[in-house]
């Protein structure tokens, strides 16, 4: 059974561009969705410690909340689905987690491999997925919380296809194993070998993948039924940039493949 955490931040900044659309998504339906024996899924709203707090330290005080929020969820038996403005928010949910071996998989339009060095343009959020595998930015990662890093060869990166040179080059120099949308046909192979390495995963989708592949709800669902899922993160939908509600659409439509539930 799942539980839904609303975490309605960007960046720090609440309510702003992404921010909208963990509330967006609650309007929507999206509890329902996600609903056991016709009752929906609870949600659990977070909210930072120190609302004075800005930019790291606003990351850093809304990862905190949320890692608390993911720990009782999980303490309770549930599977916590986490609708968060931007990829960051990884952190806090993996930090959440008392998974023994704990493995990922990331589907996303951009890899967020990236580290200080290679990023073109300096975001924090670009470099979300080297942060939770010990890539960059350790000091960043340990005061959220996470004071573990999950190995590389216990990463599944999936359906993205928006990669900078020196992204490419940082992720071929890794383990992970790694599978661009145009070359899907191993990637039920690298979960079934992850299943097999781990205890449960993280699944992390970044819904700017969505409208870029043609059956997002079948790869969600094919993840579903590979692995053993500790927790799964929904992020980056903006409402702005959503005028007519089509990216929204396919977002609860995408994310119809989660179900049936877990046991």
């Amino acid at each position: 059974m799942y539980s839904i955490i609303e975490v309605p931040y960007h960046m720090g900044l609440e309510e702003v561009a992404a921010g909208k659309g963990p509330g967006c998504l609650l309007r929507a339906g999206v509890d329902q969705l996600f609903a056991y024996r016709e009752m929906p899924a609870p949600v659990t709203h977070v909210r930072p410690r120190d609302l004075r707090s800005k930019g790291l330290d606003a990351v850093v005080d809304i990862n905190r909340m949320l890692r608390y929020a993911v720990k009782e969820t999980v303490e309770q038996e549930l599977v916590p689905v986490v609708l968060a403005g931007d990829c960051g928010s990884a952190m806090g949910t993996i930090a959440g987690l008392e998974t023994g071996r704990l493995g990922i998989v990331w589907f996303d339009r951009h890899p967020d491999f990236h580290t200080p060095e290679t990023t073109p343009g300096g975001n924090i959020e670009e470099m979300s997925l080297s942060i939770v595998t010990g890539g960059c930015h350790a000091e960043l990662r340990e005061r959220t919380g996470l004071d573990r890093v999950v190995e590389e060869q216990n990463v599944v990166l999936g359906c993205f296809w928006d990669v900078e040179q020196t992204e490419r080059t940082r992720l071929e120099n890794s383990w992970i194993s790694a599978h661009p949308r145009d070359s899907l046909g191993l990637l039920p192979v690298a979960l079934h070998q992850l299943a097999e390495r781990v205890d449960g995963v993280y699944f992390h989708i970044d819904t700017d993948f969505i409208d870029g592949v043609k059956n997002a709800a079948g790869l969600i669902g094919l993840v579903r039924e590979s692995v053993r899922l500790a927790a799964v993160g929904v992020t980056n939908y903006n409402p702005d940039l959503d005028a007519d509600g089509a990216w929204k659409t396919a977002i609860l439509k995408a994310l119809e493949g989660l179900n049936p539930r877990p046991l």
